[in-house]
């Protein structure tokens, strides 16, 4: 894959455009990019490919200018693609992608498994990776037609795959209930389902430890909404992905997310405490709800 970043010409034209009103403002604003007056003219016309700390200087100008360049083409391809049976994607990667994109390789903390995953929206992305030095993002476009999907909700069934790609439920694998679960994720193309927090992880082991009952466990896990992801399983779903956009990912722009991510964890956590103490003694735990391996109900 190319991981060229392909806006950074585009947004020195933009800056010349808003803060080089006059020939003096030139100077202020090479001095803050770090940048020779050449070595502008070069990246601008692409006549130079910018290196990390050329790449850090300019898009750190522009988010300390409150110019969010990410946010803005996010925008703009969805903005593109709203009229038509295409999905706009973003995935961060804690590193570029490198070569092709596989579905076979094991994602860490993952909900599903194996599989290349993409979400519905760009800040989504950048909370994810912000706490990695060389992470960047990527949106891509995604054309479910002719594809197998497999389609969670907000439900027990989704709590269960989870906790099943998680090997948190390895001694019920055999229940009719999770089997029909497995059957559904691996006869699919890709999977479309709510995003469950890694920092509600404790949460689920508590169910599966017999702490909590599982709509304990649901709500808590379903409290702070962190939208759907798309999790891509087959060579047949990766032919309908398509790259728009390799976006650089500054350290002024991380902070925003970090800062997002802190808020994002703090209130996850505290809704599951209330969805624990407010659902207390409700619902099944998991030996009366898999208990028997024989019923399916």
């Amino acid at each position: 894959m190319d991981n060229t970043f392909n806006n950074t010409s585009a947004l020195l034209a933009l800056i010349e455009d808003l803060f080089i009103i006059e020939p003096e403002d030139k100077e202020q604003v090479l001095i803050e990019m770090g940048l020779s007056e050449e070595e502008f003219s070069q990246i601008q016309n692409g006549d130079l490919i910018p290196d990390k700390i050329q790449n850090e200087g300019i898009y750190n100008f522009a988010y300390n200018h409150k110019l969010f360049v990410n946010e803005i083409i996010w925008q703009s391809r969805e903005d593109a693609f709203k009229d038509e049976n295409v999905h706009v994607c973003s995935h961060g990667s804690r590193r570029n992608i490198v070569g092709d994109i596989r579905v076979d390789l094991p994602v860490e903390s993952s909900d599903f498994g194996s599989g290349f995953y993409i979400g519905q929206d760009i800040e989504q992305a950048g909370r994810w990776v912000s706490d990695n030095p060389d992470s960047s993002l990527y949106i891509f476009t995604f054309e479910e037609d002719g594809l197998k999907k497999a389609l969670f909700n907000v439900s027990i069934d989704w709590m269960l795959a989870i906790c099943y790609h998680r090997h948190l439920i390895d001694d019920y694998i055999e229940h009719p209930k999770v089997q029909k679960i497995i059957d559904l994720c691996e006869n699919s193309d890709f999977i479309l389902a709510p995003i469950a927090d890694n920092k509600l992880y404790d949460v689920i082991e508590s169910f599966t430890n017999e702490e909590i009952t599982d709509l304990q466990c649901l709500y808590a896990i379903s409290a702070t909404h962190l939208g759907y992801q798309f999790v891509l399983k087959t060579e047949k779903a990766l032919e309908n992905l398509n790259l728009q956009d390799h976006l650089y990912f500054c350290s002024e722009e991380k902070k925003l997310y970090e800062n997002s991510q802190d808020l994002v964890e703090n209130t996850a956590l505290y809704k599951a405490f209330l969805a624990k103490k407010n659902y207390k003694n409700q619902g099944r735990y998991i030996s009366e709800l898999l208990g028997d391996a024989t019923n399916g109900s």
